[in-house]
């Protein structure tokens, strides 16, 4: 596997999309992946980056969207429709991230999708389940570090998923 090249392709920087990919891929990793580190499978950059890309191919996320007619459009879709769709084929809430509006927009932008795992085996779980609730100083932390990175939790309503080529941030 080049996984370079498939962090490229599969894990772009939807928020600087021209900047310097290794920053933010420093980011991804001093953030999540040194706690991931935890795990044995997990405890080096490449583990964690070719894990996370592994893991994104098996769960196939375009076609399971586009089975339910949702692809990237210039039309906009309901936040319901995103979770309701990924719920039932993988059997687990997904956690929803859009980009805060900019000026003068009135509707979210889908910036992520997030699918959670056990730890131990790498098994599908609600991003929500109690075992997981993060202290209120790490909820904090977290708010804090998305909305300086312009992501945070969809709100129910209309979201927009764009093009490639349209994508406005």
């Amino acid at each position: 596997m080049d996984l370079l090249r498939d962090m490229k392709i599969y894990w772009p920087d939807v928020i600087h999309p021209s900047s310097n990919r290794s920053r933010f891929w420093k980011h991804e990793w001093d953030k999540h992946g040194t706690c991931a580190a935890q795990v044995d499978a997990l405890n080096s950059e490449k583990k964690y980056f070719g894990k996370s890309l592994d893991l994104y191919k098996q769960l196939d996320l375009n076609s399971v969207l586009l089975k339910f007619g949702i692809k990237p459009s210039i039309n906009y879709y309901q936040l319901a429709d995103f979770r309701d769709a990924l719920t039932r084929i993988y059997g687990v809430v997904p956690k929803i991230q859009c980009l805060l509006p900019e000026q003068g927009e009135e509707v979210q932008t889908v910036g992520q999708i997030e699918l959670c795992f056990t730890k131990e085996d790498f098994h599908l779980r609600n991003c929500t389940e109690p075992g997981e609730q993060l202290s209120s100083k790490q909820e904090a932390q977290l708010a804090t570090g998305a909305s300086t990175h312009g992501m945070m939790v969809c709100e129910d309503g209309p979201i927009f998923y764009p093009p490639p080529a349209k994508t406005r941030h």
